[in-house]
């Protein structure tokens, strides 16, 4: 047990588990069960109950969406994860999957609400957790967004390119639907949204029914290009 609850080299530096006191962790440790997973394995997968959280001891992790088809973040030693869908009551968004051996605390939901009324320190650790979460996420989604935006816009400057090639004034683009675009250029539905609703407030384009977006200001939109890929250099 006080092997368990000391804090080694492996720790991250301002974890969850370094951010503990020494009586803190201990606690946990009284409360949790040790368990060892193969590289490859999985702790946890989306769609199930949150009823645990478990702290990585040592090792690492993956978590990955739904379906395993994007990672979203990568967790080490020192670091909980599955606290969110356990605090809220919630299914789980993300599936968390072992990067190499992994040995976790893992902690019923009985027990961490336990934990947090004996010992309210913890509660204030998960919030400065949950925090630093929120603004990582805020983080990726922002580069998808940019990412998205590089995409949407790259394809329809190539197809403006040819339309303008045969002495098109305003080009109409039908890209089908806003769900294939984005399985055309690999990114995600939502994404697509938010990139040809920005190029709309710009005035670059306009859109209508049947997935048509019409090029309004070719030369806002290759500048907007250019601004782009000027910021991702």
């Amino acid at each position: 047990m006080s092997n368990l609850s000391s804090v080694t080299s492996e720790h991250r530096r301002r974890s969850f588990w370094v951010r503990l006191s020494e009586v803190e962790r201990s606690a946990v440790v009284q409360r949790a069960t040790v368990e060892k997973y193969a590289k490859g394995a999985t702790l946890m997968s989306a769609g199930e109950v949150g009823d645990t959280a478990a702290v990585i001891h040592r090792g690492q992790v993956r978590v990955v969406g739904a379906g395993g088809r994007a990672g979203l973040a990568n967790r080490f030693a020192g670091d909980i994860v599955g606290e969110q869908a356990m605090l809220d009551g919630q299914v789980r968004s993300a599936t968390v999957l072992a990067d190499s051996p992994v040995q976790a605390l893992v902690l019923p939901n009985t027990a961490l609400s336990g934990l947090i009324e004996l010992h309210p320190g913890v509660l204030r650790v998960l919030c400065a957790v949950l925090s630093e979460r929120l603004c990582e996420s805020d983080r990726v989604l922002g580069n998808q967004l940019d990412n998205a935006l590089t995409k949407v816009v790259d394809f329809l400057v190539r197809t403006l390119d040819d339309s303008r090639e045969r002495g098109d004034r305003w080009v109409s683009i039908n890209i089908k639907s806003q769900a294939e675009l984005a399985t055309r250029l690999a990114v995600s539905r939502a994404s697509v949204v938010r990139a040809l609703s920005a190029l709309r407030r710009d005035g670059c384009i306009t859109t209508g029914r049947r997935g048509v977006v019409v090029v309004v200001d070719p030369d806002a939109l290759r500048a907007g290009n250019k601004r782009v890929r000027e910021c991702r250099t």
